[in-house]
């Protein structure tokens, strides 16, 4: 009975909701971290709803679309909008004239399109990701760019580190370079050809003990850099996937 309702593409949908929710959260200082909150919830929904298909034999090529146009909006379009406030929070740029900060975070829903258009396109294997994938890079740039507007604001969003030596000191969140460089190497990251590690395990690249360190280490980052895990676990992800696949070939899925 339950193969014949669309249940897949409900969850898929219910993660787009979030999106479109977080949208108008994004924009607003005071309530970007719903906005963020409610990317937690789409990932979530984002996981299930590949299993459910999977499990109910729903998968096909309608689900595959609604799922990359569901990403779009949830790990695309909110986390540059928090970024987008955060600048404008930061006063980067002048109310009037040209500013490249206040156009910066459009890099982050273009990559983000790009990379899923082409995984809808391009077939692979399915051994592990090329490029990183979309809602991490959403999820560590959000989280960031919270953390920024909570130092600038005051406002306690989020707890930064329960350890004080690895709170993160105002001067580094005040240089104007960070804010501009990280979404472009971000985006970067996420349409490059480099292979990085996907949770398959038993699979025939000969990777599988790096994703077990990969996510004994990600178990690790959670209590000690607090709201800072997720971005945390970006960098870990990075490093951890070209000491993986150092020499590797990159055929891979997207």
């Amino acid at each position: 009975m339950f193969k014949k309702l669309p249940i897949a593409n409900a969850i898929t949908l219910a993660n787009l909701a979030c999106g479109l929710l977080g949208i108008s959260r994004a924009v607003n200082p005071e309530t970007a971290h719903w906005a963020f909150y409610l990317m937690i919830l789409a990932a979530v929904l984002d996981f299930f709803d590949g299993w459910v298909a999977r499990l109910l034999g729903q998968e096909g090529p309608l689900g595959q679309q609604l799922d990359s146009l569901a990403d779009l909006v949830s790990f695309g379009v909110v986390p540059g909008l928090i970024w987008k406030t955060l600048m404008e929070t930061k006063g980067y740029c002048p109310p009037t004239g040209f500013c490249i900060n206040s156009y910066i975070w459009m890099l982050i829903p273009l990559a983000s399109a790009y990379r899923l258009a082409r995984f809808n396109v391009e077939s692979g294997g399915v051994s592990y990701f090329i490029g990183i994938p979309t809602p991490l890079t959403g999820l560590a740039l959000g989280s960031f760019a919270l953390i920024g507007l909570q130092l600038e604001t005051g406002t306690s969003f989020l707890n930064i580190g329960p350890l004080p030596f690895l709170d993160f000191p105002q001067a580094f969140f005040d240089h104007v370079y960070l804010w501009l460089y990280m979404p472009l190497l971000a985006s970067f990251f996420m349409i490059s050809d480099y292979p990085m590690l996907s949770l398959k395990f038993n699979q025939v690249d000969g990777v599988d003990s790096w994703r077990w360190i990969f996510l004994a280490g990600s178990v690790l980052l959670v209590p000690i850099l607090g709201a800072a895990a997720l971005f945390g676990m970006y960098i870990w992800f990075v490093l951890a996937s070209f000491i993986a696949f150092r020499g590797k070939s990159n055929t891979a899925e997207s």
